[in-house]
């Protein structure tokens, strides 16, 4: 199911690709959606990377996996990744949030994408006091928001064999995205468009796809209340505050 939401939710930007051009997912997990995007799209080329940061190590046997049925997957950070090669298309999905320096990674992407290229990014956005991986209310702070459920914290990454999860988030804010993308040098001519209409497919998911319902009961209950009051029309007019955020890219 995720693999099928990332797949709807860049298969727009896959299909203006030419053939022989070039595609990265950053953070490919399991390997899944490169899986499915290798068998839909022959005549692209497409490989991913993914260093198994804290919390994820339940993935490896099946990225690798993935890896001997022929798609290209390079387990390295993005730091690590050593190419000359530009990309027309780089993505990653509920991936952005959980990198050690979001600021390094979009200067790197900027050097990575051909000039006519897109970065696409999915993500929780912190500026709504939520932690979705959790389920728990943002109390102030990452620090604050610890102290408070230090012990629910603990057990839920044992319980769910992801060690190390809360350490690996970085609490990003799309007001933080849009705000260095305006002050840094080297992605000063990053021009950005936010997706707000993201907000209605995560609510279309709530109410169709079960398991994320079960995961994601909260946020559920949220979308449905407000698909079934209108608010949402209301909440739009506010993007920095909506839970999720789906970013493009390009120069």
């Amino acid at each position: 199911n995720e693999a099928l939401f990332g797949y709807n939710q860049i298969q727009n930007y896959l299909n203006q690709l030419k053939p022989n051009d070039d595609v990265i997912e950053i953070g490919c997990g399991s390997g899944i959606l490169l899986s499915l995007i290798k068998e839909n799209y022959k005549n692209i080329n497409i490989q991913g990377i993914e260093p198994f940061g804290y919390g994820f190590d339940n993935l490896r046997d099946l990225n690798k996996l993935i890896q001997s049925n022929g798609t290209e997957i390079h387990n390295i950070s993005f730091e690590e990744l050593d190419t000359t090669k530009k990309f027309d298309l780089i993505f990653s999905i509920n991936v952005f949030e959980h990198l050690n320096d979001w600021k390094k990674f979009l200067i790197k992407a900027k050097y990575l994408l051909k000039k006519d290229g897109k970065l696409i990014i999915l993500c929780p956005n912190y500026g709504f006091p939520y932690e979705s991986h959790f389920g728990i209310p943002i109390i102030i702070n990452k620090k604050l928001t610890y102290l408070i459920f230090k012990n629910y914290i603990k057990n839920f990454e044992i319980k769910k064999s992801n060690i190390g999860l809360w350490k690996s988030l970085n609490f990003v804010k799309k007001r933080e995205v849009r705000s260095f993308l305006k002050t840094n040098n080297y992605c000063g001519d990053f021009k950005m468009i936010d997706h707000k209409n993201i907000i209605n497919n995560m609510i279309t998911r709530s109410l169709n796809d079960g398991k994320f319902r079960e995961r994601q009961k909260f946020i559920s209950f949220i979308a449905i209340f407000l698909r079934k009051t209108g608010i949402i029309k209301l909440l739009i007019l506010f993007p920095d505050f909506l839970p999720y955020m789906k970013l493009e890219l390009f120069f």
